[in-house]
């Protein structure tokens, strides 16, 4: 037991208790004496002296910064001085520029993108381009290209020669009323007319007096022949591409009549052809005529040709029709 003997000797120092609150003094009567002689009115309001407690300015150094330096300047209650405002940074492109709400750097304008198919929800005002092409609507104004062909005046008597064979009617000469041909012979009945036309969808026929009087449609026809002459219904000029009067001689050798073919306008446009006594094989040109747009192209032939019906309305062109005889078309 001998090693532990330092426990035996050892004291514990006791320890003092820790002194307690100072019980506060009591007011002494030179102080109740001021506070009564200010209530009373007696007196002014006591200015309480400056005493060795906290200076707040204590804590700031003469530079204007804190004494203790960080943390310790939360205590600062004097008001700083003023700075200049922060330059405003200019927004990247990173994330961090979305929460940048200063005014951002007025920049050149954009162009704007050329309208593609990818531009169909654009809702801006188009670029001012060239005014489109007008249509050919059902109202539209005719191309009126001037062929360069003699006309002929309203009421106006031309002879249709050799050397001046052609006259260009006009646009309401073509189209209002209709065309009466007719042949003037030294005895009645001794030259017979024949048209053979060609409609605008190609349609080929003839009209003869006597066998096929009426054409295309013999309820609403726009070529009639008979006894007295052809007449054409030029209200329905849009629907005739061409057509072609044939003389027939009903003389006994088959020889032309002489005489003149007269044709007539609604206006009172009068034309003339001059018949020769040529003999013939049946059948004869006289004349011809073309609507180019909506207007007709009339065209003495003073052809010598001759021959039977079939051999001469193949010969101006019209051979899509088929025949019972050279005189007898098939309708």
């Amino acid at each position: 037991m001998t090693e532990f003997g330092f426990l035996r000797a050892r004291r514990r120092t006791p320890v003092a208790p820790a002194p307690g609150p100072a019980a506060p003094s009591a007011p002494t009567a030179s102080t109740n004496s001021a506070v009564s002689d200010f209530l009373s009115g007696r007196s002014v309001r006591p200015v309480r002296e400056p005493s060795g407690g906290f200076d707040p300015g204590a804590l700031r150094s003469p530079g204007g910064t804190s004494a203790a330096g960080g943390a310790g300047g939360s205590l600062d209650l004097s008001s700083p001085p003023p700075s200049a405002p922060p330059a405003p940074s200019p927004s990247t492109g990173g994330s961090g520029g979305l929460l940048d709400l200063s005014s951002p750097t007025p920049s050149a304008p954009i162009a704007p993108a050329t309208r593609g198919a990818a531009d169909l929800l654009d809702l801006s005002s188009p670029t001012p381009s060239a005014s489109p092409a007008p249509s050919t609507g059902r109202f539209m104004p005719l191309t009126n290209h001037d062929l360069g062909l003699p006309t002929i005046e309203e009421g106006e008597r031309r002879i249709l020669t050799v050397d001046d064979p052609v006259v260009h009617l006009t646009r309401m000469q073509s189209s209002a009323g209709g065309l009466e041909i007719q042949a003037f012979t030294p005895a009645p009945n001794q030259l017979l007319l024949g048209c053979a036309f060609e409609t605008s969808d190609q349609l080929e026929s003839i009209v003869l007096p006597g066998l096929h009087p009426q054409g295309p449609d013999p309820r609403s026809p726009i070529f009639r022949s008979t006894p007295q002459g052809v007449s054409v219904n030029l209200r329905a000029v849009k629907q005739i591409a061409r057509f072609f009067v044939i003389g027939l001689p009903q003389t006994g050798n088959r020889s032309m009549p002489g005489g003149t073919l007269v044709l007539t306008t609604y206006g009172g446009s009068r034309m003339e052809v001059v018949l020769d006594t040529s003999a013939t094989y049946g059948a004869k040109a006289l004349l011809t005529g073309y609507v180019v747009e909506g207007r007709i192209v009339l065209r003495a032939e003073h052809d010598p040709f001759s021959g039977t019906l079939q051999q001469v309305a193949g010969v101006y062109g019209y051979d899509q029709m088929t025949w019972r005889d050279p005189f007898t078309p098939l309708f």
